[in-house]
């Protein structure tokens, strides 16, 4: 920001500035417009708290000298449209400096602060200021100051020292030498700058400073308006008065925007209070299946809130702390919520808008937060503090972290720590406080924080079961017209309840809205004559009336369809819809496997009443091209479960620990998006004997075994997590994958019967065009000992030797068969069958 200032625009040396108020004043003088930076100087002291810093330059061209008599160095700073300005001591600066510049302290930058209020305009001080000012040679008369009368400009001073004080303010000011009406400087105390203000100043005797023509000439010539300055020497007298008996300040004190990195300290006063945040209103009546953690909260809210007094009197604390965790979306901020709206207490939020750039700003806003949770406020004598997501605020020390993120954790043990100290004193006014945390990520938090005493209470919020779901999806289907029974005997919700396994509360709503998303859209009607058959996508040319929202059972089958468990959107795939309609033959298997994944989902409490265990694995073993992937495919869709494939090679890292990180990640989102199934395709890569023969496996491929054994059956429970394998080499994995407890349900998936190449052949040639004249059981049994993938390579040469007969050929004939047969052979052979079927582990069911 340019300021144009009184003279000439473009100033040069020796050139009489007609504009300068020292009327009658025949001295040359010249001024200049240069652009304003902060001090380079760190330190406070009478020398420099009113010294200028100008180029060498600039310092000869306004006739300045450090000599004697010292006041040729006085210049005068005056902003654009102000009649006032204010008298610096100059100072040359370095040859390599900016010449346009001038580098101002912060005690000249203040009072240009209030020049520039005065006006008034902007002026900016920061670090890449733009703003320039008028400076000049100071040619006005310098007296002698007799008496001045100093104030606390900031209020810092007791009234008890100031007799000390006004000694140190005598000595300070007489390096300072030239000082004026309102001036401000400041020095240190303690390490601590103190800012002053020159309140008044009595004259005495006139000094014979002139710079020009007589001193009776000078003052007859002054302007009512010109700053005057003062030398104070040994002979002036220091009148100063502190705090408590001292007058206030006669001045509003003005915020001063910093020039350097030294802090200014603020002016006191009343602190004022935190604003006290509110979460938005939620009541414990829409939150559904949490009902259990609700109680627990409510129970140890009113217990440590309510009847404190009956743990004191036993010498015993109540819960002060509470934390809640669980995956991201299972009701953790909604319970907080719930607990801010109907307690009936002060509510207090810490989160990151306290995080200050400062260094000790942060614990001293949280420090604030805690003080007046303590107060009564309100009429109220209860107090809650929230803190979501607390591990971003006290994360683990050591390690990685930071300075800051030490001095948060520390603020907050210690704030926590106080909170058990009570005084008994029934008259009391201190107010009880709870602190409430959530978090997503409990392990990632101090352990000093989840110690007895802190957060003695951990509550968990899991992923919704069944039951849960349903009362989740009733409460959001409440209000909603539907096309459907929502009631439980209806049969709808209860169903898309039991197949949304893995989902939490916040996918369950996001179902919700699409459903609501797709029901809108079907209601869009575009006008007559519309541009385009998208509905609503030119605002004009669609019916705007607002009808009732109606919801259909397709709509939310279908946002079911398109919506995935958020714990694991990474890695669930889109796998194509496969049913068992789709696999010929291979009905012991089927069965099999609907017996060890289905029946556990279906009827659990069977197996509860029973005594009995589901299956933890099952091992897929046969040769290659038998259906063994297609298998998993269509077990995954039929169950309606979360399934996870995991491909091999894509665990293994080359980096140590990552390969293993990786087998543990893996599964801590199969359980947290379970009933899930986690299926290993060729699971040899990755399970190789680790006796070291010439087919053991090693490096990386023994830790990813090794995770795996703990992951399948060690110290944590897999929970309802079933591990799908497969593999056309079962002799090479390790004996400890196949034991049971791990994948103990070995099925054997041979190449297709008579029977089973019936069935293939029959799906296959339900996308064939195809003569009269083949007979499909003549091609099954001509194809004993093939596998399913040979069957469908052999109705694919089929199509392509009928092509190349003729490319606008109706259908395929047999003898396009009988071509295909000569040249697609089987790479099953009779010795691998028996070595499939001779292959046994101990231990392990093998049917």
């Amino acid at each position: 920001m340019d300021f144009k200032m009184s003279g000439p625009k473009t100033p040069s040396r020796n050139t009489t500035n007609l504009n300068s108020p020292f009327k009658g004043s025949s001295t040359t003088h010249v001024s200049q417009l240069l652009t304003i930076r902060s001090s380079n100087t760190q330190s406070i002291s009478a020398k420099t708290v009113r010294r200028v810093t100008l180029h060498p330059s600039i310092f000869n061209l306004l006739s300045l000298s450090v000599g004697s008599p010292q006041h040729n160095s006085l210049v005068e700073l005056r902003v654009d449209g102000s009649t006032s300005s204010i008298v610096a001591t100059a100072w040359p600066g370095a040859q390599n400096g900016e010449p346009k510049c001038i580098q101002i302290p912060p005690s000249v930058s203040s009072d240009l602060m209030r020049l520039a209020a005065e006006v008034p305009i902007t002026l900016d001080l920061g670090e890449k200021s733009k703003s320039r000012l008028e400076v000049k040679k100071y040619l006005g008369p310098v007296a002698h100051a007799a008496e001045i009368e100093i104030e606390d400009w900031m209020r810092q001073i007791p009234g008890i020292e100031s007799d000390g004080w006004k000694h140190y303010l005598k000595h300070y000011l007489i390096h300072v030498k030239y000082i004026s009406e309102g001036m401000a400087f400041s020095c240190d105390y303690m390490d601590t700058p103190v800012v002053f203000r020159v309140k008044a100043v009595v004259p005495g005797e006139t000094s014979a400073y002139a710079g020009g023509s007589a001193l009776e000439d000078r003052l007859g010539g002054l302007n009512l308006q010109e700053a005057k300055v003062y030398e104070f020497d040994r002979k002036s007298v220091v009148r100063f008065q502190g705090l408590m008996d001292g007058p206030e300040p006669s001045t509003p004190i003005r915020k001063v925007a910093p020039v350097t990195p030294r802090k200014t300290p603020k002016p006191p006063g009343a602190p004022s209070a935190p604003e006290v945040k509110s979460f938005p209103v939620t009541k414990s009546s829409s939150i559904g299946g949490l009902d259990r953690q609700l109680n627990t909260l409510r129970t140890h809210i009113t217990t440590s809130l309510l009847h404190f007094r009956r743990f004191t009197r036993s010498n015993l604390t109540p819960p002060l702390g509470i934390l809640l965790y669980g995956p991201p979306g299972t009701g953790k901020t909604m319970l907080l919520r719930s607990i801010a709206t109907e307690a009936g207490a002060n509510n207090y939020v810490i989160d990151s808008s306290l995080i200050g750039k400062f260094l000790g700003e942060s614990e001293a806003s949280i420090r604030k937060v805690f003080t007046e949770a303590k107060k009564s406020t309100n009429g109220k004598n209860r107090s809650i503090i929230f803190i979501d997501e607390i591990d971003a605020f006290a994360p683990k020390r050591g390690g990685t972290d930071t300075t800051s993120d030490s001095r948060l954790v520390t603020t907050l043990l210690t704030e926590m720590d106080a909170l058990a100290a009570v005084d008994e004193n029934p008259e009391d006014d201190t107010s009880r406080v709870i602190v409430i945390a959530a978090t997503n990520r409990p392990n990632g938090i101090d352990p000093a924080l989840r110690r007895p005493g802190r957060f003695d209470l951990e509550i968990e919020i899991p992923i919704p079961d069944a039951k849960a779901r349903l009362e989740i999806l009733q409460l959001l289907l409440r209000d909603v017209n539907t096309e459907f029974d929502k009631s439980v005997k209806g049969g709808y919700v209860t169903s898309w309840a039991n197949r949304a396994h893995g989902f939490v509360g916040a996918d369950l709503e996001i179902v919700v809205k699409k459903a609501a998303t797709r029901s809108v859209y079907r209601s869009l009607a575009p006008k007559t004559g519309a541009r385009t058959s998208f509905p609503g996508f030119f605002l004009d040319e669609i019916d705007t009336s607002e009808d009732m929202l109606s919801m259909s059972a397709d709509d939310i089958e279908a946002a079911l369809k398109e919506t995935k468990p958020s714990a694991v959107k990474d890695i669930v795939l889109e796998l194509p819809e496969t049913r068992w309609s789709d696999i010929g033959g291979q009905q012991s298997v089927k069965q099999k496997l609907k017996e060890a994944v289905e029946w556990p989902l279906q009827h659990p409490e069977v197996f509860q009443r029973l005594g009995g265990q589901p299956r933890k694995g099952l091992l897929l073993y046969g040769p290659p091209g038998c259906s063994k992937t297609l298998t998993a495919k269509a077990l995954a869709t039929e169950a309606g479960l979360n399934f996870i494939a995991v491909k091999g090679p894509e665990l293994l890292n080359k980096y140590v620990g990552e390969s293993e990180r990786a087998v543990r990640e893996l599964f801590r989102k199969a359980r947290a998006a379970s009933p899930s199934i986690v299926f290993f395709d060729e699971v040899d890569a990755l399970g190789l004997n680790r006796e070291g023969d010439s087919r053991g496996g090693g490096g990386n491929s023994t830790g990813v075994l090794t995770a795996l054994l703990n992951e399948m059956d060690g110290i944590e429970e897999l929970g309802n997590v079933m591990i799908l394998a497969a593999t056309n080499k079962p002799e090479v994995i390790d004996p400890a994958l196949l034991r049971p407890g791990r994948l103990d349900y070995i099925l054997y998936v041979g190449p297709p019967d008579l029977h089973s190449r019936v069935d293939i052949l029959t799906i296959k040639f339900r996308k064939m065009a195809l003569c009269d004249d083949v007979d499909i059981l003549e091609l099954a049994e001509r194809t004993e000992g093939y596998s399913g993938a040979d069957l469908v390579k052999i109705c694919d040469e089929a199509v392509l030797a009928a092509m190349r007969e003729d490319l606008k050929i109706g259908n395929v004939k047999w003898r396009h068969f009988e071509e295909a047969l000569q040249g697609v052979k089987s790479v099953i052979t009779p010795d691998m069958v028996r070595r499939y079927q001779n292959w046994s582990v101990a231990g392990v069911k093998k049917v």
